[in-house]
C-alpha cells in the first residue's frame, strides 16, 4: 500500500514485537522487514513492504530501490493485504498495485486501517465500501476487512478472513465435475455465434491451484467472445466457490500445437 497507512503497526501488531519502526515519516520503511506468528495452529510469515508511491514522487536511489522491492515482493507472497487509510480511501496508485495483484493471480485482500478515526455517523463504513466497489470493479471480488491495526480492532476477524482465502486459492476441482457444471452453464447460455458459426467450449480442467488457473478446449480461439469468457469465471465462481479470489482462464484450441491466449 501507499506510504503511511499502518502496515508496520499492523506487522508489530500481528508478531507482538516491534519488528518494523513505526513512524508519522512516510518512507521510514526502506526494505522489506519479515515476521513470523502463529494464529489458530497455523504458523504465518508476514513481510511488511514499504510504501508503494508514484515512480515520479521517488527520488532517492535507496527509495527507488525499496518501491521496486516492494512490488517484487508480491511474488513471494500467497496473500497480499492491501492497506489502505481508511480516510483517504483507494487511490488510482491503489488500483495499480492491485491489477499487478490479480494479473498474478495472488489472494488479496483489502484492508481499511485507522476506523477508529471514523466519526460513527451513519454508514458511513458501508459508503466507503460501496464506493470502492463501483469505482474499481476489478476488486469486485476482494474482501474487504476494516480494522484498527493501532488499537487492535478486528485484526482476529482478518485473520479469518486470510485463511478463508487461502482455502480458496488452494483448492482443486475434479475435471469430472468441472465439466458438469460446464454442460450445465452451456445449456443455460450457449456461446455465441461468430462469422465462422457459433463457438464452442468442449471441456475444460483446473490447470493450478495458487493461483487458481482453468483451461478450457474451444473449437476457435481467435475472436472467441470476451464476455462468455466472464461468463464462464462468473460461474466458477458461483458454483465452484472461488468466490473471493481472482479467477484466471486460459483457451486453447482443441488442436496439436495451437498456441493459447489468456483472458
Amino acid at each position: 500500500g501507499k506510504p503511511n497507512t499502518g502496515k508496520s503497526t499492523l506487522t508489530n501488531a500481528l508478531t507482538g514485537n516491534d519488528t518494523s519502526i513505526v513512524s508519522d515519516v512516510p518512507g521510514t520503511t526502506r526494505d522489506v522487514i519479515m515476521g513470523e506468528f502463529s494464529y489458530r495452529g497455523t504458523d504465518f510469515t508476514i513481510l511488511d513492504t514499504a510504501g508503494i508511491r508514484r515512480k515520479s514522487k521517488v527520488e532517492e536511489d535507496v527509495e527507488y530501490y525499496s518501491v521496486n522491492r516492494a512490488i517484487k515482493t508480491i511474488d513471494e507472497a500467497d496473500i497480499v493485504l492491501l492497506m489502505i487509510d481508511v480516510q483517504t480511501g483507494l487511490v488510482e496508485q491503489d488500483k495499480k498495485i492491485a491489477q499487478l495483484i490479480v494479473r498474478r493471480g495472488k489472494g488479496i485482500i483489502l484492508v481499511f486501517n485507522k476506523v477508529d478515526t471514523l466519526t460513527g455517523i451513519g454508514n458511513e463504513l458501508e459508503a466507503i465500501k460501496d464506493r470502492t466497489r463501483f469505482l474499481f470493479p476489478i476488486l469486485s471480488f476482494a474482501p474487504f476487512v476494516p480494522i484498527s491495526a493501532k488499537k487492535g480492532i478486528d485484526i482476529d476477524k482478518m485473520l479469518d478472513v486470510i485463511w478463508s482465502v487461502w482455502k480458496q486459492l488452494t483448492k482443486r476441482v475434479e475435471t469430472a465435475q468441472l465439466n458438469n457444471f460446464l454442460r450445465q452453464w452451456s445449456d443455460a447460455y450457449e456461446p455465441p455465434r461468430g462469422s465462422r458459426g457459433h463457438f464452442k467450449v468442449y471441456y475444460g480442467t483446473q490447470v493450478s491451484a495458487n493461483p487458481v488457473r482453468f483451461l478450457f478446449f474451444v473449437n476457435r480461439r481467435k475472436d472467441f467472445p470476451e464476455g462468455y469468457i466472464k461468463y464462464l469465471q462468473n460461474c466458477i465462481r458461483r458454483d465452484l466457490g472461488f468466490t473471493i479470489v481472482p479467477v484466471a482462464v486460459d483457451l486453447k484450441e482443441r488442436r496439436r500445437n495451437a498456441p493459447q491466449t489468456r483472458l
